[in-house]
């Protein structure tokens, strides 16, 4: 779970540097500039012009020419990554060698492998965190940790997610090529939404879950949506994937986008005297729902809570976070050790889906 509130100094804002100015790096700028925890110091695009826009928006003084010179600047204490993933790893050597810390962008990296040099590169006392955690900062996930924490569900014993997301209208605009071209972003949606997806489900237990061995199917966009997206798109749009973890828990995963078929949503997590039905994405159409045993009725369901988050705590909660990280000390909530997990996980659906085989995890960061 996240730090607690408990011992930030939140009188001592945090000097923030935003690398990249595009739709994410600009609501870091914007989060930033509302939080007491963190002030905007400096941005850098590559696109001058938009973080020269950036910055006169939301009051920030220093629009850098090159990374040199934002890490130049002694008020920029830490920088946010919101570049994609491909480009990261040699600004990121610079920056944990000047010794600032890092909050990255998701994914953390392209591949565990480059999260195992970001280890190697952090000196002591610097936090390197990741923004998959972000559906984990929110408010809602509070009451979901404490049905957990106290144990309602018994032993626990499995989960099953399941997102489907069917393909929008044909667009004006393109989106952007790192959503499904692997060169630039590892893979597709398993790199864009499977990073958050086993984020929540591998950190939302009072102990982390311990992905053992995986089993992985992937699929990449179909004949009728291939004009929808920038050529050369190569990432995968459905994965399902079996995922075994220690202590027997199972994990039953599926994940697609350009679906040619309705919306589905169902995530829940079981043990063997209850289950939760959840919600993790905001949307006030919903609840979380816990279900256990009943003598009379045989089961019966109990509303946890219905759901009030604002589209703009997808953003603010991770850098609270991540502030609270720096001034305390303590663990952020996806830090470098359970960002490893994650990742190690991702790449082990990646070589399963390749090979037809279920694949073991790595496990040591």
């Amino acid at each position: 779970m996240a730090c607690p509130m408990a011992g930030t100094d939140v009188t001592s804002p945090i000097g923030i540097g935003v690398v990249g100015c595009g739709v994410i790096g600009t609501q870091h700028v914007r989060v930033a500039s509302a939080l007491p925890c963190a002030s905007p110091r400096a941005v850098l695009d590559l696109e001058r012009d938009r973080a020269e826009a950036l910055a006169a928006a939301h009051g920030v003084p220093r629009v850098c020419a090159d990374l040199e010179e934002m890490l130049a600047l002694p008020e920029v204490e830490a920088v946010v990554m919101a570049v994609p993933a491909a480009f990261r790893m040699p600004m990121s050597r610079q920056i944990l060698a000047a010794g600032r810390h890092l909050l990255l962008e998701k994914p953390v990296a392209m591949n565990a492998g480059e999260v195992r040099l970001l280890e190697a590169w952090r000196g002591r006392g610097q936090v390197v965190a990741c923004c998959a955690a972000r559906f984990r900062c929110l408010g809602s996930f509070v009451p979901v940790h404490e049905v957990l924490a106290a144990g309602t569900l018994g032993t626990p014993q499995g989960a099953v997610f399941r997102a489907l997301t069917p393909a929008p209208p044909r667009p004006d605009i393109l989106p952007p090529a790192w959503r499904l071209q692997s060169r630039l972003n590892g893979g597709g949606v398993l790199m864009n939404w499977g990073c958050y997806d086993l984020d929540y489900l591998l950190g939302m237990w009072p102990e982390p879950l311990v992905p053992r061995t995986v089993r992985a199917r992937m699929w990449g966009l179909g004949p009728d949506y291939r004009d929808f997206v920038v050529p050369d798109s190569d990432g995968e749009t459905h994965v399902t994937a079996w995922i075994e973890c220690e202590d027997g828990f199972q994990i039953s995963y599926e994940r697609g986008e350009y679906h040619p078929g309705p919306r589905r949503a169902e995530f829940q997590v079981f043990g063997d005297r209850g289950s939760l039905d959840l919600t993790m994405v905001p949307n006030r159409d919903q609840a979380d729902i816990l279900w256990h045993s009943d003598d009379a009725a045989g089961c019966v369901s109990e509303t946890v809570q219905c759901h009030s988050d604002r589209a703009a705590d997808l953003h603010s909660g991770v850098v609270e976070d991540f502030c609270r990280a720096v001034r305390s000390g303590c663990e952020p909530a996806a830090g470098l050790e359970f960002s490893f997990r994650v990742q190690a996980t991702l790449d082990a659906m990646y070589r399963s889906a390749r090979t037809g085989c279920p694949v073991e995890v790595e496990s040591d960061l």
